[in-house]
């Protein structure tokens, strides 16, 4: 504020010698201006003091002038005196038409000022808004801020967030990393309630004001070397950039913490889905183990050897089963850590296909499985072993569910632009409520065909696998009355892509 007043006597002054170099001009050409040309040449230092400083200046050239047009070239000369009758007439338009000129020119020239201040600070909260809304955490919003704030006003700008019960810098002008302990003082005492601070630093001035969002104050905004006495609209503008910004910061703050809570929430999730899964399909298979060994154990040469027999493939089973789980969860660990890296090698589909049947058969022994190759199909870019897992984890899912004796069609082909992996079945089918859920975590249907269903982390495996390798599975069902379910896996074909042997 202090600046405006030396400002405001700078353009009286210019004002004033606008005026001084018509007299100037006057004197210097002598009898040759005179009359009406002599009132233009006065007038004319009153509409450039008018276009160049405003209302203000103007009037004081035109009473200036007015003043020196009667002192120094009506006569008598160097008095203030008018002894003719049209001299008076003279210098009363004179005066009149001075004032008129200065007030018209100085309102043009200050309301064009103010229209451009105020797209001025427009365009400056657009791009601020601009700014802002691409911020995604607390300390991008409180740079963008922080920026924008000084590009908009001149000056330069800090900003100080909440952090737990005190306040740290988030955004700063480049080459500023901390504050004095002086201002961080000031700061803390806007920011527990106190009223608009300045305080010395490196012999300039940092006004502290509070930034506040919808619900709580979030920070704290320094301010020093603004723009006030150039631009009228800088004081609103600050304030406006100041509220607009407390606002992002808060919502960037609540989106950073409903983030975290999320995290924790699918982390408890995930935790209580584990120990739910070690506690019943852990258990059932470990009792059986531990059922069959202690009977080997115990009355081994009182047995025959068929139930000896029957024991131990019970035992294989069981740990076979176990491993399964535990791969499952390993896979499922991987998937949630990011340490996923699939390889990129040529696979053909079909070979991995009937890998996987192979791996399945004491399974699918009770299925009629039918196959429906295409003769010619594309390479494709995948992991072989993940692609392996999740076709795997697919006919895993249709032999516990679909009832003995039903089929199990399995369909490789390619369209325009993927090669696709259909698995149906004949089983129940899945509800419409938990179609859209089906590849979530641990979502298992409330009853199998032999009652020994899995983890529930199959097909969510098979989701993530397919998904880090760029393609896409979806599900569709019923596929009849009956029920039935088609999973579909799909895999972007690559231009000039090797064709797979037939």
């Amino acid at each position: 504020m202090p600046a405006k007043h030396p400002q405001r006597l700078t353009r009286l002054v210019a004002a004033a010698g606008f005026v001084g170099l018509a007299n100037g001009v006057a004197f210097a050409a002598g009898p040759t201006v005179a009359g009406a040309n002599l009132a233009m040449l006065f007038l004319l230092s009153v509409l450039v003091s008018a276009v160049a400083y405003g209302l203000g200046p103007a009037l004081m050239a035109a009473l200036l002038a007015a003043v020196t047009y009667n002192f120094f070239f009506l006569e008598p000369h160097y008095t203030f005196q008018i002894t003719h009758p049209a001299d008076l007439l003279t210098f009363s338009v004179f005066f009149a038409v001075a004032l008129a000129t200065g007030w018209l020119a100085g309102r043009a020239r200050d309301s064009q000022r103010r229209t451009a201040a105020h797209a001025r600070a427009t365009e400056a909260l657009l791009d601020a808004s601009r700014a802002l809304a691409r911020a995604a955490t607390p300390d991008e919003a409180a740079q963008a801020l922080a920026e924008q704030i000084a590009s908009a006003t001149g000056g330069r700008a800090v900003i100080l967030i909440r952090d737990g019960e005190g306040l740290r810098l988030a955004g700063a002008p480049p080459g500023l990393a901390a504050l004095s302990a002086e201002s961080l003082a000031a700061a803390e005492f806007v920011w527990r309630g106190g009223d608009l601070i300045a305080t010395p630093e490196a012999t300039r001035e940092w006004t502290f004001a509070s930034l506040d969002g919808v619900q709580a104050r979030v920070g704290v905004a320094g301010l020093r070397g603004l723009r006030t006495s150039d631009d009228p609209e800088v004081p609103d503008l600050t304030n406006a950039l100041l509220e607009q910004g407390g606002v992002v910061i808060e919502r960037a703050m609540l989106a950073s913490a409903a983030s975290e809570n999320e995290a924790l929430r699918q982390a408890d999730q995930l935790r209580s889905g584990l120990l739910n899964s070690i506690s019943h399909d852990f258990r059932t298979p470990l009792a059986s183990i531990l059922g069959s060994a202690t009977t080997l154990a115990d009355y081994e040469s009182d047995l025959a050897p068929s139930v000896r027999r029957d024991l131990l493939e019970s035992i294989q089973q069981d740990a076979q089963r176990l491993n399964q789980h535990i791969g499952a969860l390993l896979d499922m660990s991987s998937l949630e850590g990011g340490a996923l890296r699939p390889r990129q090698d040529w696979t053909d589909v079909r070979e991995l296909v009937g890998s996987a049947l192979r791996r399945l058969q004491p399974k699918l022994a009770g299925h009629r499985v039918e196959r429906h190759f295409a003769a010619e199909a594309p390479l494709v870019r995948a992991d072989a072993l993940l692609l392996e897992q999740a076709i795997l984890n697919v006919l895993d899912n249709a032999a516990i569910y679909a009832p003995a004796g039903t089929a199990i069609r399995i369909v490789v082909e390619a369209d325009a632009q993927d090669v696709l992996v259909a698995i149906e079945d004949e089983g129940p089918g899945i509800p419409a409520a938990e179609l859209d859920a089906v590849f979530g975590r641990f979502r298992r249907l409330e009853s199998t065909r032999d009652g020994a269903g899995g983890l529930g982390l199959g097909l969510s495996i098979t989701k993530g696998f397919v998904e880090a390798m760029g393609g896409t599975v979806s599900a569709v069902s019923p596929l009849s009355t009956q029920g039935g379910t088609r999973f579909v896996i799909r895999l972007p074909k690559v231009a000039d892509a090797p064709q797979a042997a037939p």
